[in-house]
């Protein structure tokens, strides 16, 4: 099991390198931010790749906003290592997404040499990562969903002749009492989108239920372990009190491997 850390595209391009430079030191083997906005996870990517060795990815694009076609010309014209970037995309149009996946996936794997990584919550977008991407990710999810999910996974990839997909989740994480205020509004935001709470109610919980809580290493590791063990590759999501490097940091410190 290996363990990344991501971060919110919003932040700062500024604080954002320094967290990736801290993520490095603490051990991390990779430093993931989340697609949107498209432009400044573009540019936290392009920063990170270049300050640190670490492998980079991003959970995940939204093709309702930007297309695999920029996608692969953006990857291109930054002259970013394809060799350490793992390259997310996920859709949620209506009708649509499935075909708008396969398409954009295909087109990622014709032009670049990535590990091509879809977001997945529903049966269909699983099979369906199954058969297109080297990476399935998880963008918020508790260990008893992604369980289930390995099913499918297995069962499509085993019937297609492919190896099935590397499995990723995103932990989210965050220390107490200092980011109650900020785990509660995230939940809130996640729990008001469908098909997320469809996958809370189908466990009788709610979203904040599902995010890792501790005062402290002991209490987050204990969390965390228990949620990494379906997983190939877990990544910590940081909830942190403030979008500063000093608030970041201590989760860095408190979750690292």
């Amino acid at each position: 099991m290996t363990r990344g850390f991501g971060i919110d595209a919003s932040l700062p391009l500024d604080v954002a390198l320094e967290v990736a430079t801290l993520v490095e030191r603490a051990g991390y083997g990779s430093f993931w931010v989340n697609g949107s906005p498209h432009d400044g996870a573009l540019n936290i990517v392009e920063g990170a790749l270049r300050r640190t060795e670490l492998d980079v990815g991003v959970g995940v694009f939204p093709l309702t906003k930007i297309s695999a076609e920029e996608l692969v010309g953006e990857v291109r014209g930054r002259d970013l290592p394809q060799n350490r970037l793992w390259l997310g995309i996920g859709s949620n149009r209506k009708p649509g997404a499935l075909d708008e996946v396969r398409r954009a996936a295909h087109t990622i794997r014709e032009e670049l040499d990535v590990v091509v990584t879809t977001g997945a919550v529903g049966p269909k977008m699983l099979a369906l990562a199954a058969e297109v991407a080297d990476a399935v990710i998880f963008t918020w999810s508790l260990a008893a969903e992604v369980e289930g999910a390995r099913g499918i996974l297995n069962e499509t990839a085993h019937d297609v002749g492919r190896e099935t997909p590397i499995v990723v989740s995103f932990i989210r994480c965050g220390l107490l009492p200092q980011a109650a205020d900020a785990i509660a509004e995230r939940a809130t935001a996640y729990g008001a989108i469908p098909h997320y709470r469809n996958v809370f109610d189908r466990h009788g919980l709610r979203a904040s239920d599902t995010v890792v809580t501790g005062t402290d290493r002991a209490e987050l590791l204990d969390g965390i372990e228990f949620e990494e063990t379906v997983l190939d590759l877990s990544v910590i999501r940081a909830i942190p009190a403030e979008n500063t490097v000093a608030s970041l940091a201590e989760l860095v410190t408190a979750c690292a491997p």
